[in-house]
């Protein structure tokens, strides 16, 4: 048996590294050129988290409360507290509390005009009023042309 320079197990193993870089160069090569999806779009946070502050006081509707007027007229007194209309509606009934937001709008009377309104589904039906403390930030001037485009601002 003559054995030749050069064919032991060195250049199998070299061999086999060099198909194994080729296969792994291809792979990549195709993986890049895929078309990506885009990632997923983060869920949307819940509207409620914009309410940052606790609220000072809440009105419901219900047996024994005083009307919402009265109780704004009583309890918001400081310039500073901003109205917060809350309500939430199940099975598929957002016109309804469309309306619902609406007419308490109109039943808290000049306080409750510039309120913060939020409409959305929940397990149950229902609303509350709810006085917060607005952001420093947002401070509604008491009287002045700035006033009218603040009332804008927290509005949106």
């Amino acid at each position: 048996m003559i054995v030749r320079a050069g064919t032991g197990w060195q250049y199998a193993l070299a061999d086999l590294s060099l198909i194994l870089f080729l296969v792994t160069a291809s792979a990549l090569a195709q993986a890049s050129s895929a078309p990506k999806a885009p990632p997923p779009a983060p869920p949307p946070a819940p509207i409620a988290a914009a309410f940052t502050t606790e609220p000072v006081a809440v009105w419901s509707a219900g047996e024994g409360a005083p009307p919402l007027s009265q109780w704004l007229a009583q309890v918001a007194a400081d310039p500073r507290l901003e109205v917060q209309i809350i309500v939430r509606f199940a099975d598929k009934k957002r016109d309804v509390a469309m309306a619902q937001a609406v007419q308490l709008v109109t039943e808290g009377g000049p306080r409750a005009s510039a309120a913060r309104i939020l409409v959305e589904p929940g397990e149950r039906s229902g609303a509350s009023v709810s006085l917060n403390y607005a952001s420093e930030a947002f401070a509604v001037p008491a009287s002045g042309p700035a006033a009218s485009l603040a009332r804008v601002s927290l509005a949106r």
